[in-house]
């Protein structure tokens, strides 16, 4: 996954821009149990990398493709959420991605699905 970095262009009112995430946290909304991730090298390790803000710097917990450089996640939440940002982190190399593609109320997609519109594109 690839490192990220903030900038503070602005006000921030006093709070810390780099912690100001923890409020909006979605971890909590998210229902791990049905978590899939499609073209992992190891079972189950994709739920892995969902944590709690707090918990984001943590390393240890990796997810690689098995065959060839693509991932799809599908990820359930326990209602109705509405996403404001997110977080990728990983090594400075080339392991990490370099395009993320979010699709919306798509529930158990495969990759011959991911040729619809998608919400947002990241590259």
């Amino acid at each position: 996954m690839s490192h990220s970095h903030c900038c503070n262009h602005g006000s921030s009112g006093g709070v810390d821009p780099n912690e100001i995430g923890i409020n909006y946290s979605l971890y909590t909304k998210i229902d791990l149990d049905n978590v899939e991730c499609l073209n992992e090298s190891v079972e189950n390790s994709g739920k892995l990398i969902f944590r709690s803000y707090e918990e984001r710097f943590d390393t240890e917990k990796i997810v690689e493709s098995d065959a060839d450089p693509e991932l799809l996640f599908n990820i359930p939440f326990t209602g109705n959420v509405k996403l404001k940002g997110i977080i990728v982190m990983g090594a400075d190399d080339e392991t990490h991605p370099n395009k993320l593609r979010l699709f919306k109320n798509r529930p158990k997609m495969t990759f011959d699905q991911t040729s619809v519109k998608q919400i947002k594109n990241f590259s």
